[in-house]
């Protein structure tokens, strides 16, 4: 068709390395890394865990890239692999960059800030923790909340539940502060590049990927900083409940869009009933009274897709590329090649034309100041080839760029401007404006533009005179570097001018932080760690808990990959307590019941599916349960109590193996002792006159008629029965 109709694409570009991690300057260039020195070297351990960072900057007026003048360092000088890190573009234009890369799953707790003026990268104190995969968002006052990324210390690949303000005050002794623990009243386990939005009122909206949305809010009604008293200062924030849910419940590897002011569509992702993504598309307006999620089969995307991208383009339309059809992570076989338009004026997807290459898993898109979109990347994961590791990058060219008429050109505009204020911008002879769009500079990675946002301001023309009023206040549009376009009666838009709009007057006293957590390299944590929190709730509970062999689709574990676990767990029916630790060894959550029952396995895997769809295998239960065993009808029986039906004993096999190897992908090999375990019981059995109560561990199996039985894994004898 024809590219008034459906866009075109350019030629392919090529880079200097696999653009994983992108973010549109306010100089125009675009500063972009990967994983690896080498993408099309032998991929293999080593090399996909490299501890350092080729970057590059590359420029679209000579379409040539160049290195960084630095490599980035940490605050002990030892280089840092930014790959799976987060960042956001600061008040000042500077790219504030957390985490970053140990290994898949375990993150790093470096900070750093890259300066296009100087071409350099520059350590900033580190958090209290690592994170792989965190998202940032620039807050109203200027400062950066960091949220989740998985750990690097104890335990081990779990998400940091603990989340931080980065504020560039330099008479702060502590640049970080602590915010309340997710925990606290909040999602509980955080899932990896959480999906934040700052509403119209300040407030931070977690959109996704688990199905239920939360807030965070870091002000009273009052305008006041929420502040929380703990051991050694204070922690910010309060979370709370949205009280809405996405029908298409958990969906990861998808993006969120808020397309106009408090305006967010949630688009696609995650995994169904193994069939692959959904092509769901939800939305919520959060200027609404009473917001709620929203979807129709007529604003559905032609394709589902999973690993994509989405971008807001200058007219207000959001345009979707790439991504995989396929079941699975990422299946490069079922790739979406075709783009699509979604048009909110007129509330429906149109298909774009399609691009030259499989954009899929660490693949991104970037809108420039010219109104082109760059689509790169894709690959440089464990399991594929170098090919499908790609260093390059095609320009979708919008069908706006050949509607009729002239486009606009903004001959003269202010570089900076100050909320709420009118501000004049010079047109060329004869330009007519039906809309001025405000777009704020983009930083993509993973299916995610951290701060990607758009408002219409509103104008006035006075002949080749614009008169434009600034956005009202830093909630709509947080301080920093925006991309001003005019569009012309027809939507044709203007090539973009980079402006900042200054920073707002500082805020009220920030909380305080004790001497004691002051580090000069790293910030510590106020609140008790993850697995200081996990301890005191199983001291708490005093009793053995239920062990729920979990597999997700995201390769990378359990442990990193647990925020839809968790929230799926703790919607169960009997289960009253789900501990806030994922196993990564095993890929085992634990959890306790409400009473000393028999879950149903197959009743517990429907509700799971319920709010995860098939992101999340549930492999089998194991229970510890104490009681008296004895010999029936030549079979070992535990009793039954008043709450718990009597259950068979069974030998523990392969197939009663709820252990997993991640990296094998497979259920863990039985043990010698494991195997001999039933054996063993019943030989103890035999040295007691007739029974004996016993500690019995194993999976639980659910038979005909409403029949149980439990394969032993171990067992204790407490005590001979008279």
């Amino acid at each position: 068709m024809a590219k008034e109709v459906v866009g075109q694409w350019s030629a392919a570009i090529e880079l200097s390395n696999v653009p994983v991690h992108v973010s549109l300057l306010p100089t125009g260039k675009v500063l972009y890394f990967g994983r690896r020195a080498d993408p099309k070297g032998v991929i293999n351990d080593a090399s996909l865990n490299e501890h350092f960072t080729k970057a590059f900057v590359w420029d679209p007026a000579t379409n040539t890239s160049i290195p960084t003048a630095n490599e980035p360092r940490g605050t002990d000088n030892t280089p840092v692999n930014l790959f799976c890190a987060g960042h956001c573009l600061l008040p000042d234009g500077n790219v504030f960059i957390v985490g970053g890369h140990r290994e898949d799953g375990l993150g790093i707790r470096q900070a750093c800030v890259y300066n296009p003026s100087t071409n350099t990268f520059t350590a900033k104190p580190a958090m209290n923790g690592g994170r792989w995969y965190p998202s940032a968002l620039t807050l109203p006052d200027g400062r950066v909340m960091v949220m989740s990324g998985s750990l690097e210390n104890e335990p081990r690949y779990n998400p940091n539940q603990i989340s931080q303000i980065w504020s560039s005050d330099t008479s702060r002794p502590n640049p970080w502060t602590e915010v309340v623990n997710s925990f606290n009243r909040g999602p509980g386990a955080l899932p990896l590049y959480p999906r934040l939005h700052l509403t119209p009122k300040g407030r931070i909206f977690m959109a996704g990927p688990q199905q239920r949305s939360w807030y965070l809010d870091l002000k009273d009604a009052n305008g006041a900083d929420i502040k929380t008293q703990v051991a050694g200062g204070e922690v910010a924030g309060a979370w709370s409940d949205a009280g809405v849910e996405r029908q298409a419940r958990f969906r990861d590897y998808a993006p969120s869009v808020m397309y106009d002011a408090g305006k967010v569509m949630y688009i696609g992702g995650g995994e169904t009933d193994g069939q692959g993504p959904t092509n769901e598309v939800e939305f919520i307006n959060l200027n609404d009274a009473s917001p709620k999620w929203t979807s129709s089969p007529s604003t559905n995307m032609k394709n589902p897709r999973r690993q994509f991208n989405a971008t807001i383009l200058p007219d207000g339309t959001v345009l979707v590329t790439g991504g995989t059809r396929g079941a699975g992570f990422n299946d490069l076989s079922n790739p979406v090649r075709q783009a699509e338009l979604f048009d909110p004026a007129a509330n429906k997807w149109i298909d774009m034309a399609s691009e030259s290459f499989n954009r899929c898993y660490h693949s991104v898109a970037l809108l420039l100041p010219d109104g082109r979109v760059m689509s790169g990347g894709g690959g440089e994961y464990g399991g594929i080839t170098k090919d499908d590791c790609l260093t390059n990058a095609q320009f979708f060219e919008p069908p706006y760029l050949y509607k009729p008429g002239q486009r606009p050109v903004i001959v003269n505009a202010p570089s900076e401007i100050s909320y709420g204020k009118e501000f004049a911008v010079t047109l060329q002879s004869g330009d007519a404006i039906g809309k001025v769009s405000w777009v704020r500079l983009g930083s993509v990675t993973h299916c995610r533009n951290m701060n990607q946002s758009l408002i219409f301001l509103q104008r006035n023309q006075n002949g080749p005179t614009l008169t434009v009023t600034a956005p009202a206040n830093a909630n709509l549009a947080p301080p920093g570097h925006y991309l001003l376009f005019v569009l012309s009666n027809t939507g044709k838009p203007s090539v973009g001018k980079v402006v900042r709009i200054s920073a707002p007057p500082p805020a009220v006293r920030l909380p305080r932080v004790a001497a004691v957590a002051v580090a000069s390299t790293s910030s510590r944590s106020l609140q008790p760690s993850l697995a200081q929190y996990n301890d005191a709730i199983m001291a708490e509970q005093g009793r053995p808990p239920v062990v729920v062999g979990i597999t997700p689709v995201c390769p990378y574990g359990l442990g990193p990959c647990w925020g839809g676990a968790y929230d799926g767990l703790n919607r169960m029916s009997d289960i009253s307590v789900v501990c806030p630790v994922a196993h990564q060894e095993d890929s085992v959550a634990h959890v306790y019941l409400e009473q000393d029952n028999l879950p149903d396995l197959n009743k517990w895997r429907k509700e799971f599916a319920k709010t995860v769809n098939t992101s999340y295998e549930m492999r089998g239960i194991e229970l510890t349960l104490s009681g008296v065993v004895s010999l029936k009808q030549d079979k070992l029986t535990l009793a039954g109590t008043s709450t718990r039906q009597e259950l068979v004993l069974a030998p523990f096999t392969e197939a009663s193996q709820i252990k997993w190897d991640v990296v094998a992908k497979a259920a863990r090999p039985v043990s010698e002792g494991e195997a001999a375990a039933y054996e063993r019981l019943a030989d103890a059995l035999a040295k007691h006159a007739a029974e004996a109560k016993v500690e019995v561990t194993g999976t639980l199996q659910k038979g005909e008629a409403g029949s149980f039985s439990l394969d032993v894994r171990d067992f204790k004898v407490l005590d001979a029965a008279s």
